[in-house]
């Protein structure tokens, strides 16, 4: 308002001088006119004209330059910016709760049993009893070996053993009758103890023919393959007809079995977070738990949002793997349903550490630089500063920090993204609440 006045007071002087100019000057030309007849009597009117045209000439440039000055001081003064007020912040002391902080680990779930059936005797395929993919339980036959050839081999191995046992018989009377001639001195000790051979040898070859009836009984009854554990079973690899190969090195492949209840999962631990069960003696108070099978491990498949599956761990392995600096952990869960498939991909969680008292904010109140995480929080002059932390898993959407951050820290949870270290800040303050699973669903 005071700007405006001003404009309009120097406009009106600026116009007063102009139209006191262009009169003076439409005076001096009609001066010029008449000069040629009153040249000296209006000498001393011209000499006035001058000075006040001089007069005006040199006031309205004056008056120019004062108005332009006076326009850039309201404008440069009117333009310039004022400090904003600082931002305003929402602050909160970190939330302390008991909680039972639970480790994840991806890993996989793998058979109990798993078995490739192979023969043990070769032969041509006869028979194949079961299903690609069923279910099977164990002393379920399989597949039926061509028997004849070893029907045959059992019989010769029969028919030995009765010769066998013939001679038997025959060396023992012979020896049972030269005892009882000795002893009336009718025979010689020499031809004693060639009976006494002769007996012991048919008794020998008796059990030689035992043996190779007992083998070619086995061989027999190895015709008839049979599962040998319980569970679901691949598709027959070799078709009725074909010539398998039997024995120990280069048996054929006839198919796969693998048992689903229970089923096994296994993962593997890093070598941080088992320094850290170590030092807090929790994965040492916890050996006979796992020994006993009373230490739940929870597990859930890639497409599932919640752990629904509650398993026990049974096992940790006794040495670290040097290429991968892990250790591997196995748990047993049951498996009913078989939804449960070996070879299936999930992610699993436990506790080693069990209850205890930690610190909690919100992930949003967490920021990164590169590869460390930080909070800020306001001191006592409202004055921004910053602290690294290092962070946990979450529980009930909020992030448990392991370290770096004290109880009475005032940590900005809301307006993170308007202040930086060093800032004033104005404060509101705030509580950061606990969702629990309930209010989640």
């Amino acid at each position: 308002m005071i700007l405006q006045t001003i404009i309009s007071e120097y406009r009106n002087l600026l116009k007063e001088l102009w139209d006191a100019f262009t009169g003076n000057q439409n005076e001096q030309k009609l001066s010029l006119e008449s000069e040629q007849k009153k040249e000296k009597s209006n000498q001393l009117n011209s000499q006035q004209s001058f000075r006040k045209v001089r007069k005006y000439n040199t006031a309205l440039p004056v008056a120019m330059a004062g108005l332009i000055a006076i326009i850039s001081a309201c404008s440069s003064s009117s333009s310039q910016p004022q400090a904003p007020p600082p931002p305003t912040v929402s602050v909160s002391a970190p939330l302390e709760e008991e909680v039972t902080q639970y480790d994840e680990f991806t890993g996989r779930f793998r058979a109990v049993e798993r078995v490739e059936v192979r023969p043990r005797v070769s032969g041509y395929l006869q028979e194949i009893r079961f299903t690609d993919g069923e279910l099977v339980e164990k002393g379920d036959i399989l597949f039926v070996i061509d028997q004849r050839p070893y029907k045959i081999t059992l019989e010769q191995a029969h028919a030995e053993l009765e010769s066998a046992q013939t001679r038997l018989d025959l060396a023992q009377k012979e020896l049972y009758r030269a005892e009882n001639l000795r002893a009336t001195g009718a025979v010689s000790q020499e031809l004693i103890d060639r009976r006494n051979q002769e007996y012991l040898s048919a008794k020998a070859a008796v059990s030689s023919a035992q043996a190779a009836v007992h083998s070619a009984e086995l061989n027999m009854e190895f015709t008839v393959v049979k599962a040998p554990v319980s569970g679901r079973i691949s598709e027959n690899f070799v078709s009725i007809g074909n010539l398998i190969n039997g024995g120990l090195s280069s048996a054929t492949l006839l198919t796969r079995i693998v048992s689903f209840d229970p089923i096994y999962f296994t993962f593997e631990t890093s070598e941080d977070k088992l320094i850290r069960y170590l030092k807090a003696d929790s994965l040492r108070n916890n050996i006979s738990a796992i020994q006993e099978g009373s230490l739940t491990v929870q597990a859930k498949l890639l497409d599932e949002e919640e752990f629904l599956h509650e398993g026990k761990l049974d096992f940790i392995d006794n040495e670290i793997d040097q290429s991968t600096g892990t250790l591997r952990v196995r748990a047993v869960f049951p498996n009913e349903n078989l939804l449960l498939t070996p070879g299936m991909f999930g992610r699993a969680r436990f506790s080693a550490t069990g209850q205890h008292r930690e610190l909690l904010i919100p992930d949003k109140a967490i920021a990164s630089d590169q590869s460390q995480r930080y909070v800020l929080i306001v001191d006592d002059s409202s004055t921004v500063t910053r602290k690294f932390v290092k962070t946990g898993p979450l529980h009930n959407q909020l992030r448990i920090i392991e370290d770096g951050l004290a109880r009475t820290d005032q940590v900005i949870i809301n307006g993170l993204n308007k202040v930086r270290p060093g800032q004033k800040v104005n404060v509101n303050r705030d509580e950061i609440a606990l969702i629990t699973e309930d209010q989640q669903r």
